[in-house]
């Protein structure tokens, strides 16, 4: 498996994103560290596909808790 986390952040054009990818550049791990990185466009995001499966208990019962709220 490749990660661990995984974390997205929306950035207002190309200049916030390399803004974006210089902090993450200055705090890459020491140890054994890696950060891979993916820019997707707007239009990329949009196409994305959802692949459900069957829902295991633990979701059943979360579902249930949110259906609350």
């Amino acid at each position: 498996m490749l990660q661990y986390s995984v974390y997205y952040r929306i950035c207002n054009g190309e200049e916030a994103v390399q803004k974006h990818m210089k902090r993450l550049h200055q705090n890459i791990p020491p140890v054994n560290g890696a950060i891979r990185t993916l820019k997707v466009t707007e239009k990329q995001f949009e196409k994305m596909g959802i692949l459900l499966g069957k829902a295991s208990p633990n979701e059943n019962i979360d579902s249930k808790i949110t259906d609350f709220f």
